[in-house]
C-alpha cells in the first residue's frame, strides 16, 4: 500500500478515536488538504475494501484495514514518546512523528525499537 493511503488510514483512526464520526471534510482538514484530494483517495480505499462510506458520509475502517491503522498508530505514538522524552515540544514531536512514520521501513523501525530497548533496557 502507498505512504499517502497509509496516512489516510491513520488519520481516519485518529479522528474516530476523537469523534467516533468522520467525514471527507474532516480528514481534508486534518490532512490539510483539499476535499478533492481526499475523494480521490477515499475512492481508492473503498476499491480495495479498505473503508466502508456510509450513507451519511461516515468514513469506517474495514477489519482488513484495522490492524494496519493500529500499527501505523503504534509506530507514530513510538516516535512521538521518544521525541517528547529528548526535549521536543508534544504537538511538534508529533508532527515530525507523522512525517517520518511513514518513509521508513519496518527494518529501520524495528532497529529503532531496538536501540531504545538497550538504552532504557526494556522490551522492544
Amino acid at each position: 500500500m502507498s505512504q499517502s493511503l497509509d496516512r489516510y488510514l491513520y488519520t481516519i483512526r485518529t479522528l474516530h478515536d476523537r469523534y467516533m464520526c468522520v467525514r471527507s471534510v474532516d480528514v481534508a482538514h486534518y490532512l490539510g488538504i483539499s476535499k478533492a484530494s481526499v475523494s480521490t483517495a477515499v475512492r481508492l480505499l473503498r476499491e480495495r475494501g479498505l473503508i466502508v462510506v456510509e450513507e451519511d458520509g461516515n468514513l469506517v475502517l474495514t477489519d482488513l484495514s484495522k490492524a494496519r491503522a493500529e500499527r501505523l498508530n503504534k509506530r507514530v505514538m513510538f516516535f512521538q514518546q521518544w521525541l517528547t522524552s529528548a526535549g521536543v515540544e508534544s504537538s511538534q514531536a508529533l508532527r515530525d512523528a507523522i512525517s517520518f512514520s511513514w518513509e521508513m521501513s519496518e527494518t529501520s523501525y524495528e532497529a529503532f525499537k531496538a536501540m531504545k530497548a538497550d538504552l532504557t533496557g526494556t522490551e522492544p
